[in-house]
């Protein structure tokens, strides 16, 4: 497989990606600016491959959790906007500065900081603000947003650019909350506009909420899961393609005797004679433990089931009821479609009693991405 000595690749479609950007554009409408979270290796498909593609194609800003992430996405060519979506912490400040990246502030202490590298080094530095409007993790509480715009409008050397929340159940299927966030957003907008501060960039929607309600698009939105072609949550089909697909090898072949038990704790035994086929791809590749006896593979575009408990490095999967030859080298698809059969991410996701973003970002560095249309 491509000059592989290990057969198990992920394939990153990068056609596919842009055209889920395409969608995505058509979809908002060309007035709203479209940020991609780049973070976590893009979603485990690959930060920098995907970032140039999407440069290419016209999208407005990327969005990253670390510091070093902003670096590498600059060091490789990106010139975009890049925004450090997780702050930049006690000790990103000066490289942040130096990356001309920009952060998300949501305390007067990495403030003060930014001020002072802005101050020594002649800038004025751009920044996006957060509330906290319920997901509970980053941002200023709504009860605390005047004093910190108060305080936050006495340092010099800042700019303002934008203003953000992040809704934290737009992609639940009975979503009774996010109206109530959209409301707190709503009136720190206008508490931020009543003290002179008018950002450029409002943005509050990932991509369950841009595609589901419209009038949280506000001027940007940070669609990940829908760029990389999984549905975030329930919204109408759009036309979106997966990027990332995931396959490997049969590494070896057998038949087991009935009563016969296999895999670390003996899980699962045959209830007669199974002919069983060892694939080279485990927990230390991505490829979640929890779909031990639950989950499923594609071998001759047919599904066939994981026997016993997934290792580090091997599993097993039942190849008994094939009717066609299964033998060493044959592809096995993990992750994607065959003869029109297709394991998706979501699918992946409830077998293992995760979410489709856990298994695109698990697939470990030991898999090597292969891209096409780069």
């Amino acid at each position: 497989m491509e000059g592989l000595i290990r057969p198990t690749v992920a394939r990153i479609d990068l056609d596919a990606l842009r055209h889920n950007f395409s969608v995505i554009r058509r979809e908002v409408g060309e007035d709203v600016r479209v940020l991609a979270p780049v973070k976590g290796t893009a979603y485990g498909h690959g930060a920098i491959p995907c970032a140039l593609a999407l440069q290419d194609v016209g999208c407005d800003a990327f969005g990253v959790a670390l510091v070093e992430e902003g670096v590498a996405l600059r060091q490789a060519g990106v010139e975009a906007e890049i925004i450090c979506l997780g702050g930049v912490g006690s000790r990103g400040p000066e490289e942040a500065v130096a990356w001309d990246l920009t952060p998300m502030v949501y305390d007067l202490d990495t403030a003060r900081a930014l001020s002072k590298v802005a101050m020594a080094e002649g800038k004025v530095v751009p920044i996006h603000l957060k509330i906290d409007t319920g997901m509970g993790r980053l941002g200023v509480l709504p009860h605390d947003w005047e004093a910190f715009l108060q305080s936050l409008l006495d340092l010099e050397g800042l700019r303002v650019e934008g203003i953000a929340t992040h809704f934290c159940d737009a992609d639940l299927a009975e979503d009774g909350f996010t109206e109530e966030q959209g409301n707190r957003f709503r009136a720190a907008l206008d508490e931020a506009s009543g003290q002179g501060v008018e950002a450029r960039w409002i943005h509050a929607s990932n991509s369950a909420a841009a595609l589901r309600y419209q009038n949280y698009r506000y001027s940007m939105v940070r669609v990940g899961l829908a760029l990389y072609g999984v549905s975030p949550g329930p919204h109408r089909e759009m036309g979106l393609k997966p990027v990332m697909s995931v396959t490997t090898e049969v590494l070896h072949v057998k038949t087991v005797p009935q009563g016969w038990g296999v895999s670390y704790g003996r899980t699962w035994t045959a209830r007669k004679e199974a002919r069983l086929a060892t694939l080279p791809v485990g927990y230390a590749d991505g490829y979640p433990r929890a779909l031990s006896n639950v989950g499923e593979v594609l071998i001759h575009g047919r599904r066939c089931a994981v026997r016993g408990a997934v290792c580090m490095d091997l599993c097993l999967v039942d190849v008994t009821h094939l009717e066609e030859t299964v033998k060493p080298g044959d592809e096995v698809v993990l992750l994607g479609e065959e003869s029109g059969e297709e394991l998706g991410a979501w699918e992946l996701a409830e077998r293992a009693d995760t979410i489709a973003y856990d298994i695109l970002c698990s697939f470990s560095e030991r898999v090597p991405r292969r891209f096409k249309g780069a």
